[in-house]
């Protein structure tokens, strides 16, 4: 069984280091605005979120769990298998309060598309 799950606006997820803050700093028409948490755009912020994502899911990573920066697959061999999988991932998600994107996961089917690959459940 495979599911295939997309974080919600992922790098926004991430926050800045507090020293950071003012190196994104920009200018409206009142005020000086910073971001806190990482904005899309930023030149390593691919690399920093894939970072986290490999020290966060690194328990469950080739076992049961491939991560490309906000896209993640679960992969069982059986059904009751998939469901514990899933827990723990949810766990894990649940104590870095991150969120996924319902519209775009799908729980539970033998293929779908990872990375533009179609993947069977072999």
């Amino acid at each position: 069984m495979l599911s295939f799950l997309d974080e919600f606006l992922g790098y926004n997820q991430i926050r800045m280091h507090s020293k950071d803050e003012s190196k994104t700093t920009f200018t409206a028409e009142v005020a000086n605005y910073c971001y806190k948490v990482m904005p899309f755009g930023l030149k390593n912020v691919g690399g920093t979120y894939q970072r986290l994502m490999d020290r966060i899911l690194s328990p469950m990573l080739k076992c049961n769990v491939q991560a490309y920066v906000d896209d993640m697959i679960v992969m069982s061999e059986r059904e009751y298998q998939h469901v514990t999988d899933l827990e723990e991932l949810f766990a894990t998600i649940a104590r870095y309060n991150l969120k996924l994107n319902l519209d775009k996961c799908v729980f539970g089917v033998e293929a779908g598309k990872f990375l533009y690959f179609l993947l069977i459940e072999r």
